[in-house]
């Protein structure tokens, strides 16, 4: 299709999603990442009998349990994509999946379909037993909100699949790939609320004060993140005690979880769309 800026052409993306999710079930390190998401949700059911408060509750399993998923998914969607593109280019099987009836914007979107597919089968899997485990060890109040969680998670996972398969696209360097896989979960999961505190400071001379009240665009700064959105769609959907700012009193009222919704949409949007107008043109 030569219009491809006014209509993008994603023939054979189905294909492209069957054969690479067939593929990557047969790769060993993707096994293992896979396996890493189910076996974590499993031994946090039973490791917060010994990690959690002396009153141990089915919703306090839920709040400790996607804490640690929210630092965990972000670096297994990210390494599920960060070489999916790459890879192929790279050992030059690209150019005989492409002599199929497929687009190079198929490819992409199969390729992210496939990786996240993965991932969904792994989180609903990891959280659907150690849910059971933990309501038999718990018991079960509040948990009619666990489909809600798991919902939520699946969707902060597509987040970091499609930053992974969007760096995967940009370059065929497994450095530049590497640094930037890294990066990005350096700067969404690690350092993105003391970065907002450091422009914050440095918008007002470093007067510490201001950190008593910040004002409202610093939640709004703060939200653009994956995990701080991932958080308050738990806190709105679960009602799990996260994210407590952007619920209090003093929080402004423009904030909400459709907001949050829509940070999560754009982040598994954008890198894609953006590295497929790197890769429309790239040479192969």
């Amino acid at each position: 299709m030569s219009e491809w800026g006014w209509r993008i052409d994603t023939t054979g993306w189905q294909s492209v999603a069957r054969t690479d999710a067939r593929r990557a079930r047969r790769t060993p390190t993707i096994l293992v990442l896979l396996s890493i998401t189910i076996i974590t949700s499993i031994g946090y059911s039973i490791a917060y009998t010994y990690v959690g408060p002396s009153e141990l509750t089915f919703m306090g399993f839920l709040d400790g349990i996607t804490t640690l998923l929210s630092f965990i998914i972000p670096a297994i969607g990210l390494l599920l994509g960060y070489k999916s593109v790459a890879h192929a280019r790279n050992t030059g099987s690209i150019l005989l999946a492409l002599s199929f009836p497929q687009s190079r914007a198929g490819l992409i979107i199969g390729t992210v379909v496939s990786r996240w597919a993965l991932l969904v089968g792994a989180i609903s899997a990891g959280l659907t037993l150690s849910g059971a485990i933990a309501a038999i060890l718990y018991g079960t109040n509040g948990i009619v909100a666990y489909p809600l969680a798991i919902l939520m998670t699946l969707l902060y996972s597509a987040a970091f699949i499609g930053i992974g398969v969007g760096i995967s696209t940009l370059t065929t360097s497994e450095r530049w790939i590497t640094l930037s896989t890294f990066g990005s979960y350096f700067l969404l999961v690690i350092i993105w609320d003391g970065l907002t505190t450091a422009i914050l400071l440095i918008l007002h001379r470093f007067n510490f004060n201001i950190l008593a009240s910040p004002p409202d665009w610093t939640l709004l700064f703060q939200l653009l993140s994956p995990e701080s959105s991932y958080n308050l769609l738990l806190r709105s959907s679960v009602g799990i005690d996260v994210a407590g700012e952007y619920v209090a009193n003093t929080a402004p009222t423009y904030i909400g979880w459709w907001i949050a919704v829509g940070v999560l949409i754009i982040w598994t949007s954008l890198p894609v769309i953006f590295g497929f107008y790197k890769f429309q043109t790239a040479d192969l």
